[in-house]
């Protein structure tokens, strides 16, 4: 009785198997050595279909590069001798590193989940000259707005890539999601950017508060670099 179990139990096993060996598609990388890489889900192109997460995660490195090289540009304005304003230099300083840090990291992701995470034009690039004529209050506003433009857009990928979609109607409910990246943007970006836009938001409120006497002017944005420079 026993050796008939055992002699049944090996034969569906062996059935299963021979089931998924004809499904070339269930398992590539078994057929092919060639076919073997970290790409899984929706993240990259297949099947003619369109990467979207991948192309998404693409621009939006792209565009934390195009975030890093205006705020440093931004940074270097309140460095001259004409405005020394050390806080306001630290605070863009500090967001430039931070938005080149996020864009290696971002870089790296895509290099793990099987992508080459190379840089494209970003949508939406600006001049980065216009930084270099901005005052106190002015540059916080742009900061504030910069910062407000980015967490949207990282909403708009989060909100494709974490809910299944079908696709023309299809059964492929995985068209658009990932919740891998889905998971990455909310540990790596959006918590980040929640942060910095209420910090943002206070500051050019009390910056505007400070410096609403023509008079005082002067003296409110020296007392608010202060407080910048040792935040």
């Amino acid at each position: 009785m026993y050796a008939k179990l055992n002699v049944a139990l090996v034969l569906g096993l062996v059935l299963v198997a021979s089931a998924f060996a004809k499904d070339e598609s269930a398992n590539e990388c078994e057929w092919k050595a060639e076919k073997c890489s970290p790409t899984y889900s929706s993240f990259m192109a297949r099947e003619g279909k369109t990467a979207t997460v991948e192309n998404d995660l693409r621009q939006y490195a792209s565009q934390l590069v195009d975030k890093s090289f205006h705020f440093l540009i931004m940074s270097s304005g309140f460095n001259k001798y004409e405005l020394d304003r050390p806080g306001f230099e630290k605070l863009y300083r500090k967001s430039s590193d931070k938005a080149w840090e996020d864009a290696i990291e971002l870089i790296k992701y895509q290099s793990r989940r099987g992508s080459f995470g190379h840089l494209v034009q970003p949508n939406g690039a600006e001049q980065y000259g216009k930084v270099l004529d901005v005052n106190e209050l002015k540059s916080l506003q742009f900061a504030l707005n910069y910062e407000k433009t980015m967490a949207k857009e990282a909403h708009a990928i989060h909100r494709k890539i974490s809910h299944a979609h079908s696709n023309a109607g299809s059964n492929d409910d995985s068209y658009h999601y990932d919740p891998d990246a889905a998971h990455y943007l909310d540990e790596n970006i959006i918590e980040y950017q929640s942060g910095v836009i209420r910090d943002l938001a206070g500051y050019v409120h009390n910056l505007r508060h400070f410096t609403d006497q023509q008079s005082a002017s002067d003296l409110g944005n020296h007392l608010f670099d202060e407080f910048l420079a040792k935040a």
